[in-house]
């Protein structure tokens, strides 16, 4: 008992935090524990474990428990913690204020009248930033993945927003939409419900003035930063620096973090000890610590900021004349491509997108025997030519009735003679449109591999275009497709709506847990023999009911 007294005496009982500490250290560097207790957050525990025994210590060595000598320790940990602290906050306030004072001496002569703005980089969303917040129309940025090299920025009204979301054939042409909130945190401010933000292949029509960053790591003095330096540089070649950044500087509360994690980069398991930093916090002085860099860029171009109600959106006819402009350059070398792809085949595709081609009727229906020819030259190729094939097969099942039917010979004569592991069978577009021409299609549409899985179940919709003259050859297919366990409902909704077209009346289905006959019967209960073909695309429907319904509005009897 004596001993234990003695013990006591000398050591504070406090230090158990650091042994626990020490141990959980150790525990961490096992990967098999330290995962586990990574999770748990035990780098942070030695937060509580750290600061709660150098107090302890200071109440034991106060209280008498242990000699007053030890007061030196927390002395020691929060004094040389707090001198540290306090220097690196002194050598931030030093680089602010130099920082800010080489940026107000930068004036750059940028016009937006005469001038177009480009950014090499844009990982901020400064163009955005600055075409919302300043008088400012238009920003560029590089873009090295599209032919004009460059993507404009602009601010557009709500009404031209939705107007080019709901068009289709613009999802493969770059131009883009998208919602930004007002404040300088881009996550949290309120909603702009007036206008969107748009982003669309255009060259620079005016003399650029560029804009670049390079960011690079040190230290002021004893505090880590990260600098970046701005470059605007004019037309005339004059360059102009903005500088900036963030430091890290240590809290004023201790939080050492000891601990392990795993590097996902590196797929590693790293350890480490040390303080916690406030690591984004901006060198350039400000109110908030976001878009300091952005209002510095903002000023040294001379833009004038615009209140959030004075916002004005670009104008709507010059955007849509703009954007033609890009569909037409888009048709021409998707046109160029597909005319490639027909006279060689087995040439390397680097173009995969159709969608403005497939859009144009007229375009693409003066080019329906010329995709035919390419067909055949890949059918026979095979696998040599299976990129270009099932690219022409697509703009095929595109072509209006008139110029599809006409190709109906060929294409039957392809499907004859290609065998089941043919990339014809993985096109889903032509299986489906098939059934277009008539029960002549249905010795191919009943193949097997026109219905698996891999081809969402293509074939169903082609035997439902056929319609009742199909129902001999195609009831048991689809009867024995229906009864498959475990169908999502998109797939039997298309197998009840083909049923239902070709006059069989689809039967209770077999393990109904979820209770979707019902359903079915209730979207699918208008559809008859004489309903015309376009119900077949059953999801297409369903869902375009489905957006009339929310919309509030009445959708005509399509049967």
């Amino acid at each position: 008992m004596k001993g234990e007294e003695q013990v006591r005496r000398h050591f504070p009982i406090s230090l158990v935090g650091l042994v626990v500490t020490g141990c959980v250290f150790v525990l961490q560097a096992i990967p098999f524990t330290g995962i586990f207790l990574m999770f748990a957050m035990a780098m942070a525990w030695s937060v509580v474990l750290v600061n709660g025994s150098m107090i302890g210590v200071a109440i034991e060595a106060i209280m008498g428990r242990v000699s007053r000598l030890w007061l030196l320790l927390p002395l020691i940990f929060y004094g040389g913690y707090w001198t540290v602290a306090a220097l690196e906050h002194s050598a931030l306030r030093e680089l602010t204020s130099r920082t800010d004072a080489a940026n107000m001496q930068v004036m750059t002569g940028f016009d937006p009248a005469h001038h177009a703005l480009v950014f090499e980089r844009d990982e901020n969303g400064n163009s955005a930033w600055l075409t919302n917040n300043f008088a400012l129309s238009v920003a560029y940025t590089v873009k090295g993945n599209v032919p004009e090299g460059y993507l404009s920025k602009r601010m557009i009204e709500r009404p031209l927003c939705v107007k080019l979301r709901e068009t289709r054939e613009l999802q493969s042409t770059n131009v883009q939409t998208s919602e930004f909130r007002d404040g300088e945190a881009f996550a949290y401010g309120p909603l702009e419900t007036r206008f969107c933000n748009l982003s669309m292949p255009e060259r620079p029509e005016l003399p650029i003035v560029t804009v670049s960053r390079k960011e690079t790591k040190g230290f002021e003095k004893s505090l880590p930063v990260t600098r970046t330096t701005t470059t605007i540089t004019m037309p005339n070649g004059r360059s102009f620096q903005l500088l900036g950044g963030v430091a890290a500087p240590l809290g004023w509360i201790p939080m050492p973090l000891i601990g392990c994690g795993l590097d996902s980069g590196a797929a590693r398991w790293e350890c480490g000890a040390g303080f916690s930093r406030n690591s984004h916090t901006p060198i350039v002085p400000g109110g908030t610590p976001y878009r300091q860099a952005s209002n510095v860029l903002a000023r040294a171009l001379g833009l004038v900021s615009i209140a959030t109600e004075d916002r004005a959106g670009s104008d709507s006819v010059m955007v849509l004349a703009k954007i033609v402009r890009i569909q037409e350059a888009i048709l021409a070398r998707q046109l160029a491509n597909v005319d490639a792809m027909i006279a060689d085949p087995t040439a390397k595709v680097t173009e995969w997108q159709i969608d403005v081609l497939v859009s144009r009727a007229d375009a693409l229906a003066s080019h329906g025997d010329a995709v035919m020819t390419g067909i055949e030259r890949a059918a026979r190729l095979h696998l040599k030519a299976r990129e270009s094939g099932r690219i022409l097969a697509r703009l095929a099942a595109a072509l209006p009735p008139g110029e599809f039917a006409e190709l109906k010979p060929r294409l039957l004569a392809v499907y004859a003679s290609a065998g089941n592991d043919h990339w014809l069978w993985e096109v889903q577009p032509l299986l489906r449109r098939l059934g277009d021409l008539g029960p002549d299609a249905l010795p191919y549409l009943i193949n097997p591999r026109a219905s698996l899985p891999s081809v969402d179940g293509a074939a169903i919709e082609g035997l439902c275009r056929v319609g009742s003259s199909a129902r001999v050859v195609a009831e048991p297919v689809l009867l024995a497709l229906w009864a498959k366990p475990n169908l999502s409902y998109d797939l039997l909704n298309d197998l009840f709506v083909a049923m239902r077209r070709m006059g069989i009346s689809p039967p209770p289905l077999v393990d109904d847990k979820r209770n979707l006959f019902v359903k079915l019967q209730a979207d699918g209960e208008n559809v008859s023999p004489s309903s015309p073909s376009r119900v077949c695309a059953a999801r297409e429907e369903r869902i375009a009911r489905e957006q009339e319904r929310i919309g509030g509005v009445r959708r005509h009897n399509l049967y």
